[in-house]
């Protein structure tokens, strides 16, 4: 049987904000996830690096993305420097738990290379496929998957009901609750209905930058994140089945997020809560992409 000398694909990580830092954290959690076939690589935002934008502005590297315009800014700044790595990888995962406009930034380059190559070699040409997604789109696609089941009922006859399982966020900064819940109602349901999905219960926060996370001392973060857990599970009578981490830089804090469960349900039904790292989801949804070659 013929083996695989080397990794078939290629994945490059992509963190928009300037913090060297949450790149590196970032790199145990997927190279503990075992892909002998794939290849991570990582980019961060340039922190010296400007960009001049059509309008006359000049921007710079975020340090820290603390709110949706923060995420606009960032994917502006690392436009010019990622979309000419678009023929190198792969696939690409944007490490920011945000409706980041990178993520649509490079779907469009990749829209645009794909184009050109079939433009030379054919409309029946077997092209490689790229693929790109968020972390945030990870968590949720995820979540769903978790939370989704058909019941069966009975009322008469025989039929069918959605289980009444929900998922929710906790993040950082109290700018993201608005802002969050407003990205699953933009993804799960027509653009301009505001209903949000019954699936999705809300976000809490701890009130923290995702730079803090990491600078604030770490009893005092885990407080912030058991509290945060504990308020959105009590506020939900619909049982909360899994929660996201809202944050690339909450990655590996799922053991706080843990307690507060167990908190808020006791421990037997604390302990069956799913923790989704939108990290690991959207790197599993990448590497099934490239191998099914969707």
């Amino acid at each position: 049987m013929a083996t695989v000398s080397g990794p078939r694909f290629s994945i490059l990580v992509i963190n928009p904000n300037t913090s060297t830092h949450m790149t590196s954290a970032l790199v145990p959690i997927l190279e503990n996830l075992g892909y002998t076939d794939v290849h991570f690589h990582y980019f961060t935002a340039p922190q010296s690096e400007s960009v001049t934008l059509p309008d006359g502005r000049v921007i710079h590297g975020i340090p820290s993305i603390n709110s949706g315009e923060d995420s606009v800014l960032s994917a502006l700044h690392c436009r010019p420097f990622v979309e000419p790595l678009v023929a190198k990888y792969d696939a690409f995962l944007v490490a920011c738990y945000s409706a980041h406009p990178l993520v649509g930034m490079l779907r469009e380059a990749i829209d645009k290379l794909e184009d050109a190559a079939l433009l030379e070699l054919g409309p029946t040409a077997n092209i490689k496929r790229k693929y790109v997604t968020g972390i945030f789109e990870g968590s949720i696609v995820t979540s769903l998957s978790l939370v989704s089941s058909f019941q069966l009922t009975w009322d008469g006859g025989f039929g069918k009901s959605q289980a009444k399982d929900t998922f929710g966020i906790v993040t950082t900064g109290s700018s993201w609750k608005n802002e969050l819940t407003n990205a699953v109602s933009d993804m799960l349901v027509n653009s301009g209905d505001k209903n949000p999905s019954n699936r999705f219960v809300g976000v809490e926060t701890t009130g923290l930058t995702a730079v803090e996370l990491h600078t604030t001392q770490p009893e005092e973060v885990r407080r912030r994140i058991i509290e945060a857990t504990e308020r959105l599970i009590k506020a939900n009578p619909r049982p909360v089945s899994a929660i996201c981490l809202g944050c690339a830089g909450m990655a590996g804090m799922e053991e706080a997020v843990r307690e507060g469960c167990i908190k808020a349900y006791g421990r037997k039904q604390g302990s069956r809560v799913k923790i989704v790292d939108g990290v690991v989801s959207g790197a599993g949804m990448l590497v099934t992409a490239c191998k099914a070659g969707f």
